[in-house]
C-alpha cells in the first residue's frame, strides 16, 4: 500500500468522524428544535397554548437568612429563593439531579449559599447559586444531617451521620473537626443558641444530647436526667425569648422539654394517635411563645405548654409529608412539604400554598369536568388541582387524601381519585373525600372504568390486579381471575400491576387491560375471567419478539383497537385477529418518539398520540402516516393526552404545564 493511499484513508476516516460529531452536536439539536412544529398537512391554525402552571414539589430543606430571604432546597436538586414568601425564583440545580439535603445562606454584602447534596457532600456558592465549588474533603461518602451558622455566617457548623461535627471560620473554604468530648460521631441535628453565651447543641443517633461552648467547642453530656437511655435525638428547637427552654424529639415520636438549659428533661404530652412521625419542629414567639411540630402525615400541632397538651394547627396539608419548618419573621411559619411550600400566620394558623414559581410536580392526568366545560382537574405527584377558568389559574383540592400522589381521576358524580400507596377515594361534592374499600384496595390505584351499565359500580386497575368496586356499598371484590398465578393462596399477595383499562363502547362487558410487563389482556364477561391477547411482532435487530411492555390502549370498536408500546410504537387490531404496526412518521432522523404515553380520538375520527420524547402526533382518517403537531409546546416530552368535553379541544401535559389545542 502506497503512503498516499494510507494518507487518503486516514483523511477519509477523520472526515467521517468529523461528520458524525457535527451531526450529533449541530444537526440533531436543530432537528429537535424543528420538531417543535407541525407537518405541512396538519390543518392550519393547529397550535398548542400553554395554560397555567401547576406548582409543587418535594421540599427537602428550608432556611431563612438574617436579612429575611428564604431559600428552598428540593429533592430534585433545585434551589429556589423568595423575597416575599409568596413567589420563588429558581437559582440553580445540581448537575447530577441528586437532592439538596441541607441548606444555609449568609447575609451581608456577599451572600454565600452552602448546600449538602445527597451522596456528593458539601458545596458552596459565592455568586447567588450560579456556580458551585466543592467544600471540604471526604464529605461525599457521608450523610450531612445538618448545617448551621452563627452571626453573619462567617462561622459555619456541619453535622454528619458518621464523622461527627465540623466547623468552618472562613465561609466554608476550610473545615476542621470539632469532636472533642463526643463519645459518638453519629450526629443527627445541630442547634446554635446565642443568649447568655454562644452554645451549640448536638443531637445524636444513640447517645442523647450534648452541648459545647462555641469558643472552645469541647462537648459535654447535656443532662440526660429524664431522657430515655441511649436516646436517638431526631430534632432540636430553641428561641432566644426563652433561652433556657429546649425541645427535643426522640426517635421521631416523642417530644421532650428542658426548662433548665438541658440539665433536666420532661416528656411532653403525647400527640394524637395516628399523627405520624414528628418530622420537623420550630418555635413561634408571636402573638405568644408556641412550640410547633410537623408530622409525616401532614399534620401540624402547636403548644403554648407542651407538657399539658397540643392543638391542631389546621389539617390543610394532610397527605403532604412535612419535611422541614422554618420561621420567617416572629409570627410567620414556612413549611416545606412533599407537595410544595406552605405559609401560615401564627395568629390564625390558616395555611396557604405559596409555591408559585416552583415547578417540580409531575402531572399524571388531565381530566375535563363532564358537566362544566370551563372546569379542569389535574392529578400530579404532589396533589390534585382544579381550575374553574379553563386552566388559566389553578388551586389545590382534595387535601384530605392520605396520599397526594394522584395516579388517576374520574370526574362526575361521585368523583373518584386513585392514588399511589393509599388506594381509592371518593367525593360526592368535590370537597369532602372518603376512602373506598380500604382493606381490599390497599395499594396503588392506576386505572378506573365504569362497569357496564351498572350505576355506582366501577372497575379499578391496581397493583394487586383488577377489582370490582360498588361505590354505594363501599365494597370491592377481586376480579383478577386469569391475571394472577394459578394456585396462589388467597392470603398470598400477588402483585399484578394493571396500568390501564378500557371498555368497548358497543359492549360494556368487553374489557381490555394492560398488565405491566405482561402485555394486553381481554375479558368478554365484565372482568370475571381474563385471558392474554397475542400481538404478533417481528424480531428487531436480532431480539426476540416482545410486545409485553405496553403503555396505553384505546378502543374504537370491537374490531378496531389501538395499543401504544414503550419501544415498538403503535399497533392496531383486535383480540383474535392479527395486529399490525402503524408507525410511519413517528420516528424522524435525530428525534426518537420514545414510548407512546397516551392515545385519544376526536369526533371527526382523528387519532392523536402523545409520546415521551417525540411530542404529539395525529393520524388523519384514511391515512397511514402520522403527522407531527407540536407547534407551541416547550418540549417533546408529552405525558398525558385527552380530548375535552368539547370534542374540538385537546389537552396535553408537559411536566408542570398543561397545554390546550383547538382543532378546526
Amino acid at each position: 500500500m502506497s503512503k498516499w493511499k494510507l494518507w487518503a484513508d486516514v483523511i477519509i476516516g477523520w472526515l467521517l468522524i468529523a461528520t458524525v460529531v457535527v451531526f450529533i452536536k449541530v444537526a440533531i439539536p436543530r432537528l429537535q428544535k424543528r420538531a417543535l412544529s407541525n407537518d405541512p398537512r396538519v390543518p392550519a391554525g393547529v397550535q398548542w397554548t400553554a395554560l397555567g402552571n401547576i406548582w409543587g414539589g418535594d421540599v427537602s430543606a428550608l432556611t431563612s437568612s438574617a436579612d429575611g430571604r428564604l431559600y428552598a432546597g428540593m429533592a430534585s436538586g433545585a434551589i429556589y429563593r423568595s423575597l416575599d414568601g409568596m413567589s420563588w425564583k429558581l437559582l440553580s440545580r445540581t448537575k447530577s439531579g441528586q437532592g439538596v439535603m441541607a441548606l444555609t445562606a449568609t447575609s451581608g454584602p456577599m451572600t454565600v449559599i452552602v448546600r449538602a447534596v445527597e451522596r456528593e457532600g458539601l458545596q458552596v456558592s459565592d455568586d447567588d447559586g450560579q456556580t458551585w465549588r466543592q467544600s471540604g474533603r471526604g464529605f461525599g461518602d457521608d450523610t450531612v444531617t445538618a448545617l448551621g451558622q452563627a452571626g453573619d455566617g462567617a462561622l459555619l457548623y456541619m453535622a454528619t451521620a458518621n464523622h461527627g461535627v465540623y466547623v468552618s471560620r472562613d465561609l466554608g473554604r476550610r473545615w476542621r473537626t470539632a469532636n472533642t468530648g463526643l463519645p459518638t460521631l453519629s450526629i443527627s441535628c445541630l442547634l446554635a443558641t446565642t443568649a447568655g453565651g454562644d452554645r451549640l447543641f448536638a443531637g445524636t443517633y444513640d447517645q442523647g444530647v450534648f452541648v459545647a461552648d462555641t469558643a472552645t467547642l469541647t462537648w459535654k453530656a447535656c443532662g440526660r436526667d429524664g431522657l430515655p437511655q441511649a436516646a436517638s435525638v431526631t430534632a432540636l428547637a430553641w428561641d432566644a425569648s426563652r433561652p433556657d427552654t429546649i425541645a427535643a424529639v426522640i426517635s421521631h415520636t416523642n417530644v421532650y422539654i428542658s426548662t433548665g438549659g438541658g440539665a433536666t428533661w420532661t416528656s411532653a404530652a403525647e400527640l394524637p394517635q395516628g399523627s405520624g412521625d414528628v418530622s420537623a419542629m420550630s418555635v413561634i414567639v408571636r402573638p405568644s411563645w408556641q412550640l410547633v411540630v410537623g408530622t409525616s402525615s401532614g399534620s401540624v400541632y402547636v403548644a403554648a405548654d407542651p407538657l399539658k397538651g397540643w392543638q391542631v394547627a389546621s389539617p390543610a396539608m394532610r397527605g403532604f409529608g412535612i419535611r422541614t419548618l422554618c420561621r420567617w419573621t416572629d409570627r410567620t411559619l414556612i413549611a416545606g412539604t412533599s407537595g410544595g411550600v406552605f405559609e401560615a400566620d401564627a395568629a390564625l394558623w390558616k395555611w396557604t400554598d405559596v409555591s408559585t414559581g416552583i415547578q417540580e410536580t409531575e402531572i399524571t392526568c388531565v381530566v375535563p369536568d363532564i358537566r362544566i366545560l370551563s372546569r379542569l382537574y389535574v392529578g400530579t405527584t404532589g396533589g390534585m388541582y382544579v381550575s374553574h377558568d379553563g386552566g388559566t389559574t389553578w388551586g389545590r383540592t382534595a387535601t384530605e387524601l392520605d396520599s397526594q400522589d394522584i395516579a388517576v381521576i374520574r370526574a362526575g358524580t361521585p368523583m373518584l381519585a386513585g392514588t399511589v400507596r393509599e388506594g381509592l377515594w371518593m367525593s360526592t361534592d368535590g370537597a369532602r373525600w372518603s376512602r373506598v374499600a380500604a382493606k381490599e384496595i390497599s395499594d396503588d390505584v392506576l386505572a378506573l372504568v365504569p362497569y357496564g351499565s351498572e350505576s355506582g359500580v366501577v372497575l379499578a386497575g391496581t397493583s394487586l390486579g383488577v377489582w370490582r368496586v360498588d361505590l354505594v356499598k363501599g365494597t370491592a371484590t377481586d376480579s383478577s381471575l386469569g391475571l394472577k398465578p394459578k394456585g396462589s393462596a388467597p392470603q398470598q399477595v400477588a402483585y399484578v400491576e394493571v396500568t390501564a383499562l378500557a371498555t368497548d363502547p358497543t359492549d360494556g362487558q368487553h374489557l381490555l387491560a394492560i398488565v405491566s410487563g405482561d402485555g394486553l389482556w381481554e375479558s368478554a364477561n365484565g372482568g370475571l375471567l381474563w385471558k392474554g391477547v397475542q400481538i404478533t411482532d417481528r424480531p428487531m435487530l436480532g431480539s426476540s419478539a416482545d410486545l409485553s411492555w405496553l403503555s396505553s390502549v384505546f378502543i374504537e370498536s370491537s374490531s378496531k383497537m389501538y395499543v401504544g408500546s414503550m419501544a415498538r410504537g403503535i399497533w392496531s387490531g383486535a383480540p383474535g385477529s392479527v395486529w399490525t404496526p402503524i408507525n410511519k412518521g413517528l420516528s424522524r432522523i435525530g428525534v426518537y418518539y420514545g414510548s407512546v404515553q397516551a392515545l385519544a380520538k376526536d369526533g371527526t375520527g382523528r387519532l392523536f398520540a402523545g409520546t415521551s420524547r417525540g411530542g404529539v402526533f395525529v393520524l388523519l382518517p384514511g391515512e397511514t402516516r402520522w403527522l407531527r403537531m407540536s407547534r407551541g409546546l416547550s418540549s417533546l416530552g408529552g405525558q398525558t393526552l385527552t380530548v375535552g368535553t368539547d370534542p374540538g379541544v385537546l389537552y396535553c401535559a408537559m411536566d408542570s404545564m398543561v397545554y390546550q389545542c383547538r382543532i378546526p
